[in-house]
């Protein structure tokens, strides 16, 4: 449960200011011990494999593939691949390129999948164009609605998704655009042993559309050094496997700064998902996983209504190598007055190793009120 102690140290750090400077953090480590032996054959090893820390313009496409492990509680210890290309689609000097990921993955407990993520900054950064989809078949909890149960079903969760959304400049930093959505997922293998209630583990196949307003003054959107995230989204949905309407409501704020006087980033965020009451319940908001709230199962915390805090220290300590350290909170509940009846706090550490720039592998232990969980996967949690 969140006490005083929690919500005064929370405050006290996302109410923190920082002067920034133009040193990048890459360049500035907590230890400057010089080039080595070791270090300079690691990078020739992974600059053969495009792993290079810098992007210059005149690259071109510059493309790694670069073999991952990972481990999340909820798939276990799995293998995969990961493709990350950068280039530039405008002739001005902007700064961040364009990029393409592909995450590929298969673990221990038969959950597989494939994630694809392509940014645009078009135009001297006046037109974005961002498509995401994924498609996975994934073990998968269900503890009822905010995990009320202390029960667990299994079962699998067949899913593919797809979003595209398109962004305007009209002034400095502020976007608006608008965007499609499509979602699939189908729960199978269904424990039926369980006294949980799994009438809510259905079918649903869901589309619709997006309006989106941004301001973004990130130096990068994967890995941001400095700058403010703040912005709203509304999808109206229809799900033809229930034949009714739904709508999604997001709010997020993130705010990141890097010291002139110590080294690292102090990065912070707070964001809210609001469901209409016929949303399917595959399709909630829920807490937990790798990146909301690490420490908690994904899909444990489930509900209409979710709104939650972090904060995190990133600090690069040597060469490729660095650690986080953070703290968060958060609720869901079935509508907004009963959110933070009951608080989930989480705090933890990792480490973080550069393969390419802005693009960390990272390993993170998180602890919830009652569980410890262990990460191991590709970008910052936020």
């Amino acid at each position: 449960m969140l006490n005083y102690n929690n919500i005064l140290f929370i405050a006290m750090l996302t109410n923190f200011s920082a002067s920034s400077t133009g040193h990048e953090l890459t360049d500035n480590t907590l230890f400057s011990w010089p080039e080595n032996i070791v270090t300079k054959s690691l990078d020739d090893i992974l600059n053969t494999l495009g792993a290079s820390k810098t992007y210059e313009k005149d690259q071109g496409l510059n493309s790694s593939i670069i073999p991952t492990a990972y481990y999340t509680p909820e798939k276990g210890l799995g293998i995969g691949a990961l493709y990350v290309g950068l280039y530039n689609l405008s002739d001005a000097a902007l700064s961040q390129p364009s990029s393409v990921s592909l995450n590929s993955y298969y673990s221990e407990n038969n959950s597989y999948g494939v994630s694809l993520k392509n940014k645009n900054f078009f135009e001297s950064d006046n037109n974005r164009l961002f498509i995401n989809a994924n498609i996975a078949n994934d073990a998968s909890y269900f503890y009822g609605l905010s995990g009320q149960s202390d029960n667990v079903t299994n079962y699998t969760a067949e899913q593919f998704s797809a979003d595209l959304i398109w962004l305007h400049k009209t002034s400095s930093h502020l976007y608006i655009g608008y965007g499609v959505k499509g979602v699939s997922i189908t729960p199978t293998g269904i424990e039926k042993n369980t006294a949980n209630n799994t009438e809510l583990l259905v079918k649903d196949n869901s589309i619709g559309g997006s309006i989106k307003i941004d301001y973004d003054s990130r130096d990068n959107i994967d890995n941001a050094f400095k700058g403010i995230n703040i912005g709203f989204q509304f999808n109206q949905m229809y799900s033809y496997s229930q034949s009714e309407s739904y709508e999604q409501y997001q709010l997020y704020y993130s705010q990141y700064h890097h010291f002139q006087d110590i080294v690292g980033t102090l990065a912070w965020q707070v964001e809210g998902e609001f469901n209409s009451d016929d949303s399917p319940f595959v399709q909630l908001a829920s807490l937990g996983g790798d990146d909301k709230l690490r420490g908690y199962l994904e899909g444990r915390h489930v509900n209409n209504q979710m709104i939650f805090s972090q904060v995190e220290y990133r600090v690069p300590i040597y060469w490729r190598v660095g650690m986080v350290f953070w703290t968060g909170a958060g609720s869901v509940a079935n509508d907004i007055s009963g959110l933070f009846e009951e608080t989930l706090v989480s705090y933890g550490t990792g480490f973080r190793f550069n393969v390419k720039d802005r693009v960390n592998i990272r390993a993170d232990i998180g602890v919830g009120d009652d569980s410890t969980e262990f990460y191991l996967n590709i970008n910052e949690a936020f």
